[in-house]
């Protein structure tokens, strides 16, 4: 089902924005850190657009019948490829659509780092990624 972003405060605004840069200087700098994420990342999309409407909205994401596509998708930038990184990129996701979860969720080791509870869940509950 497509996204429809509420309106959020300033604070959160510029949470997305610096995540979004965040991304960015990880796809430049750090390719490994990206690798090794992407090796723990389960799941797979489920074409909600969240992740298209972080900060701003993507003007290449078109809505058909609530399933959202990317009219640029063959030859999308690395930071849309790659989405989510980690479990921070999740916490950004859930800001814009907080009822609708992500397909995607990290397995591993570094429980510290996420902000979703214990590993390989959300909320610190197990979810099955949708089929």
């Amino acid at each position: 089902m497509a996204v429809t972003p509420p309106r959020l405060p300033l604070r959160a605004r510029v949470k997305l924005l610096a995540g979004k840069v965040r991304r960015c200087y990880l796809g430049v700098f750090r390719r490994g850190y990206i690798r090794a994420k992407l090796a723990r990342r389960r799941g797979e999309c489920r074409r909600c657009g969240a992740c298209c409407k972080l900060a701003f909205g993507c003007g290449l994401l078109e809505t058909h019948q609530a399933i959202t596509a990317c009219r640029f998708h063959k030859y999308r930038p690395l930071n849309c490829r790659v989405f989510p990184i980690d479990e921070r990129d999740l916490a950004e996701r859930d800001l814009v659509a907080p009822d609708q979860p992500c397909g995607f969720l990290f397995d591993g080791k570094e429980e510290r780092d996420s902000p979703h509870g214990p590993q390989g869940t959300r909320n610190g509950t197990e979810e099955k990624p949708a089929e």
